[in-house]
């Protein structure tokens, strides 16, 4: 398959409102349609096919996180100029490839309708803030608005680290930095080195991979930088965990207590299909860095954290659970569409109206 071939695909998908384009050996290509997979009646897509796109897509840091992780997420910039993101995955012996258009203006808080707490993380002066989902789940897209939000403070130096750069944040009041791994600085923890070094006072990363990188933001959110971090996890106790398990079993402990030391809060989303129209709504697990979380990362009792925030929705923490019950009662998501992202079903549908749903 070559770039018309491509291009013109993307152009469709544009036509008909897709969210995502699929191409996936021995299928035909695939777009996401609100929420069915419609395919078309072209030739199937071969594994050569997307073999000669990536080779003009992946540089050489890529294919080796490829090779390393099975999937790596690059920047696409079609000739229409129009950006999107291209998540490449592989799986026995196949590589597919998914592309998503990227917003063409960068996202406002307002408009996520995500918690009144993740405001208050970007006022946060100083400390770790930890944006934690997988693919898809739209942590890129609030982490871009967390820096819309702050850009908006003539008082802040702000640096963002991404692997690619997606949101591009015009004319803002604060002093903003935006860096590309592999392009502006070799590896995320040096550019967390350099952002420190010309005076920021926020540093936002879209990723932490790997230790160095963990250790790098350690330090800067303990000289008194803010640091706003994305982790690949699906939970915040699962992000937490993600980033000790980063460190040898003899230097976790160290780890957590630097953690717990400097977090301010952490949160984990995920996305679910409206209910009455097309589009997805967030459903947000909220942990706030009170001294009760302070003292369960460093003992490492990361299981203790769940009843915290079932405990202390008056400091603006919430489970899954209560923001799925929230939603619900709106009436903004099915039962059934719940369900399948709940802990406990019977916390969900507690005091919920309407029918019960099927056990």
């Amino acid at each position: 398959m070559d770039t018309k071939r491509l291009e013109s695909l993307l152009a469709a998908m544009a036509r008909v409102g897709a969210s995502a384009l699929h191409l996936v050996p021995g299928r035909s290509p695939t777009l996401r349609v609100q929420r069915r997979f419609v395919s078309g009646d072209e030739t199937s897509v071969q594994a050569a096919d997307v073999d000669e796109l990536l080779r003009d897509m992946l540089f050489a840091d890529h294919r080796e996180q490829l090779a390393v992780r099975g999937h790596v997420e690059v920047l696409y910039v079609a000739r229409s100029g129009r950006r999107y993101r291209a998540a490449v995955a592989e799986a026995f012996g196949q590589t597919s490839l998914a592309l998503r258009p990227v917003p063409e203006a960068p996202p406002e808080l307002a408009t996520l309708e995500l918690p009144e707490q993740v405001a208050s993380f970007a006022r946060c002066r100083s400390g770790l803030v930890l944006v934690a989902g997988y693919f898809g789940a739209g942590k890129s897209t609030t982490i871009a608005a967390m820096v819309e939000t702050m850009a908006q403070d003539p008082s802040r130096q702000i640096t963002t680290i991404e692997p690619s750069i997606q949101f591009v944040h015009r004319s803002t009041a604060a002093l903003l930095h935006q860096r590309e791994i592999g392009t502006h600085v070799a590896t995320a923890a040096d550019g967390i080195r350099q952002a420190v070094a010309t005076g920021a006072d926020v540093v936002v990363l879209g990723e932490i991979r790997d230790l160095e990188t963990v250790e790098a933001a350690l330090t800067a959110a303990e000289s008194g930088c803010l640091v706003v971090a994305g982790v690949e996890a699906g939970s915040v106790v699962g992000a937490i965990t993600e980033l000790a398990s980063l460190a040898s079993i003899e230097g976790r402990p160290r780890l957590r207590t630097r953690l717990a030391r400097v977090l301010r809060g952490a949160l984990a989303q995920s996305l679910l299909h409206r209910s009455h129209r097309s589009g997805r709504v967030p459903v947000v697990e909220v942990l706030v860095g009170s001294s009760a979380v302070r003292a369960v990362i460093r003992k490492g009792s990361l299981q203790d954290l769940q009843p915290i925030m079932q405990r202390c929705r008056s400091l603006g923490m919430q489970t899954v659970d209560v923001s799925l019950r929230s939603l619900l009662a709106r009436h903004l998501v099915t039962q059934e569409e719940a369900l399948l992202h709940a802990n406990d079903r019977d916390e969900v549908l507690a005091r919920v109206p309407g029918p019960a749903a099927v056990r």
